[in-house]
């Protein structure tokens, strides 16, 4: 079992200063609790995350023996687990192209715990502008990556789903 502590920067002077500086610059401001602990090998890890809740989850995780996973790393678990079918024969697995192709490019790196709706969000609004893919293509991505998240809050990884509440992009009349 690792040990995993919780730093609160709130008032360390170099996170006020970073604070000031992504506020001037009209960038989203660092996170604000960090998450150090020292893996298997003795290696220091850390990560920052927003809000104390998740920064509760991911020691909970670290805990429990689990690393925090990337988007792409849910999307992996998820699509190796076949699907419950009524029909017999041989198991069939989720369709992960799709997020492959469009979704991943963007968000695949980051931790899935650092994903927020807002983030969910953006991904949707900017594959709308974007105007390559059709309404109904952007609304089963999303559904896609609702499944996933979902999957994710079902086996312990993330403590909620951020895309619960995305609306899908209505379709042209």
């Amino acid at each position: 079992m690792l040990h995993a502590r919780i730093e609160d920067r709130g008032k360390h002077a170099d996170y006020l200063l970073a604070v000031v500086r992504a506020r001037g610059a009209g960038r989203t401001p660092p996170a604000r609790y960090r998450v150090r602990w020292r893996d298997e090998s003795g290696t220091s890890r850390s990560l920052s995350v927003p809000t104390p809740h998740l920064a509760v989850a991911v020691r909970a995780d670290i805990a429990d023996g689990r690393a925090p996973l990337t988007l792409s790393g849910l999307v992996d678990h998820w699509s190796s687990l076949p699907v419950q079918s009524p029909r017999p024969g041989p198991p069939r697995f989720p369709n992960r192209r799709s997020l492959d192709l469009h979704v991943l490019p963007r968000l695949g790196r980051r931790l899935a715990i650092t994903i927020t709706r807002a983030d969910v969000e953006r991904l949707v609004s900017a594959l709308h502008a974007e105007g390559q893919l059709s309404t109904a293509t952007i609304n089963s991505l999303l559904a896609a990556l609702k499944r996933v998240l979902q999957h994710a809050v079902r086996y312990g990884h993330l403590p909620s789903n951020p895309a619960l509440g995305v609306r899908p992009i209505p379709r042209p009349a």
